[in-house]
C-alpha cells in the first residue's frame, strides 16, 4: 500500500505514471485504502498533473478522477484540494476538444461545488454565472461538433441542479409588503416600462391620478394585485425570486423588457405576462 501511494509521487512522467495512476484508481474504487491516509504532498503532486496543461490525455484524466474521489470522500481532503486547484485553473481543460477529459474537469467542479461550505458555494456560484465561463461550456461542451455522451450529460445536469438549488432561499421568501426598499424595485420596473411615454407627467396632477396612472401600469406589467403589487410576492414559491428575475431582465436586457411589454399590452391587448 505504502509503495503505491508514494509511486505517483516518485514518477515523473510517461507510461509508468499513467499506468501507476490507473491502478491507484482501481485500488481505491475497492476500498482497500483511507483516503484521509493521503499527504498534502501527494495531493499537491496529483494536483500539479491537471495544472500543467500540456499533461498526458491519460495522466491528465486519472489525476482528475483521483481528484474528484479525494473531495468526494473527505472533508478534510476536500479543504486542501480547494487550496490547490481553482475553477479558473480547470476552465482552460474545458476548452480542449476531448469530451472525456472535459466530463472529469465538471465532475471536479461539481464535487468541489457540493463540498463547499455555504459562504464558498456562493462564491464558486457567482464564478460560474459569469458570462465568460458559461460561454465556454456552451461553445466547446455542449455546441461542440459531436454528440454529448451520457456521463457528460449527468454532469452538466449535476451542475445546472447545484445552481439552482442556490436560488432557493430566494423562492422561499417572501417580501415584506412595508419594506420600502422592496416597494422600490416595483416601482423601478414600472418606471423601466413607461418611463417614455409617463415621465414628463409625473410631476403635475394630483395624487390620485398619478395613484390610478400607476395602477394601470401595474396591470399592464401583469400584476395580480394593481393597487398593492407587492402583495403578488407574498406567495411562495415563487417568493422574492420572481421579483430578482424580473428586474434582472428589466435592467440588463431594457430594450427586450419594454418591447416585450408592448408587444403584449398593446398588439395582443393582453397583459405582460409576468
Amino acid at each position: 500500500r505504502k509503495y503505491f501511494i508514494m509511486t505517483p509521487v516518485s514518477c515523473s512522467f510517461g507510461d509508468m505514471l499513467s499506468f501507476t495512476l490507473t491502478a491507484f484508481v482501481e485500488l481505491m474504487d475497492h476500498g482497500i485504502v483511507s483516503w484521509d491516509t493521503f499527504s498534502v504532498a501527494f495531493i499537491k503532486k496529483i494536483a500539479s498533473y491537471v495544472n500543467k496543461f500540456a499533461s498526458d490525455i491519460s495522466i491528465l484524466q486519472r489525476s482528475l478522477a483521483i481528484l474528484e474521489s479525494m473531495v468526494l470522500n473527505s472533508h478534510d481532503l476536500y479543504q486542501k484540494v480547494a487550496q490547490e486547484i481553482t475553477i479558473g485553473q480547470l476552465i482552460p481543460h474545458l476548452q480542449g476538444t476531448d469530451q472525456e477529459i472535459q466530463t472529469y474537469t465538471i465532475a471536479v467542479i461539481n464535487a468541489l461545488f457540493l463540498k463547499a461550505p455555504d459562504d464558498k458555494r456562493q462564491e464558486m456560484a457567482n464564478i460560474l454565472a459569469q458570462k465568460q465561463l458559461r460561454s465556454i461550456i456552451l461553445t466547446h461542451v455542449i455546441r461542440a461538433q459531436r454528440a454529448i455522451n451520457n456521463e457528460m450529460a449527468h454532469q452538466l445536469y449535476v451542475l445546472q441542479v447545484l445552481t439552482f438549488n442556490l436560488l432557493e432561499d430566494r423562492m422561499m421568501t417572501k417580501m415584506d409588503p412595508q419594506d420600502q426598499a422592496q416597494r422600490d424595485i416595483i416601482f423601478e420596473l414600472r418606471r423601466i416600462a413607461f418611463d417614455a411615454e409617463s415621465e414628463p407627467n409625473n410631476s403635475s396632477g394630483s395624487i390620485e391620478k398619478r395613484k390610478s396612472m400607476y395602477t394601470r401600469d401595474y396591470k399592464k406589467l401583469g400584476f395580480i394585485n394593481h393597487v398593492n403589487p407587492a402583495m403578488d410576492f407574498t406567495q411562495t414559491p415563487p417568493g422574492m425570486l420572481a421579483l430578482d428575475n424580473m428586474l434582472y431582465f428589466a435592467k440588463h436586457h431594457q430594450d427586450a423588457y419594454i418591447r416585450v411589454r408592448l408587444l403584449l399590452s398593446k398588439i395582443c391587448a393582453i397583459p405582460c405576462i409576468f
